[in-house]
């Protein structure tokens, strides 16, 4: 088993982080009296959902309702298997989850690309978006400083699918230049999927920036229009 570094942090130098609440059907991060918007949740409601949509109407309710139900557990069981194992804790108590355990040993020699861990499920928010969020990992992926997301899926996804990753990876990135004045342009998505496969993406903030803060802009203009 690999002994992965991590680097001490004092972010928030004994101030207490984003607390994260649920607030008319949003999460929200909140600092004192303020609160922020989660992106994911943003980006869910921004970006088009009609091929979700019509899958729905396609299957039927309750099948979707099921599948995605089983796709978030699928998700949590994996993004906890993978954590500890960063985290250099034993990972021998989830075994009997035998898919999630079976995609995290698929996706084990991309974790070990990862070292010089910063932070592992770290919330923050961004006064200049006006959102918060929690990155999986920051930390050096092949070396370079990079915003790292997990995620699990039933086949490898196509490129086209994985945009909204790389958009919440650059809210992150932002976030987190903004909390610590240090830039991180690599994206790096680790996708694990039921067919045995792994996907390692890896992008430039640069490229999704301009059109983050466009969605930010078009959800902020709805939201006063209400």
């Amino acid at each position: 088993m690999k002994e992965f570094n991590h680097i001490p942090n004092s972010i928030y130098n004994g101030q207490t982080p984003p607390r994260v609440d649920t607030i008319d059907g949003m999460r929200h991060y909140i600092i004192g009296e303020e609160k922020f918007p989660s992106i994911t949740s943003i980006l869910n409601r921004q970006m088009d959902t009609e091929g979700l949509d019509a899958w729905r109407e396609r299957v039927g309710k309750d099948v979707a309702n099921h599948i995605c139900r089983s796709a978030m557990n699928r998700g949590n069981i994996f993004h906890k298997i993978c954590e500890n194992y960063l985290s250099n804790n034993c990972v021998c108590k989830f075994e009997n989850h035998l898919l999630e355990f079976g995609m995290f040993e698929q996706a084990r020699p991309s974790l070990e690309r990862i070292n010089d861990i910063f932070a592992i499920e770290f919330p923050m928010v961004s006064r200049e978006l006006k959102m918060g969020g929690t990155a999986d990992i920051i930390a050096k992926f092949d070396g370079i400083d990079s915003i790292i997301d997990l995620k699990s899926s039933t086949r490898p996804k196509e490129l086209p699918y994985c945009e909204k990753f790389f958009l919440q990876e650059t809210a992150y990135s932002i976030m987190f230049e903004e909390l610590t004045s240090r830039p991180i342009g690599q994206l790096v998505t680790i996708i694990a999927n039921e067919k045995g496969t792994v996907q390692v993406l890896i992008k430039n903030r640069d490229d999704f920036t301009q059109e983050l803060k466009q969605i930010i802009a078009q959800y902020q203009k709805g939201r006063m229009l209400v």
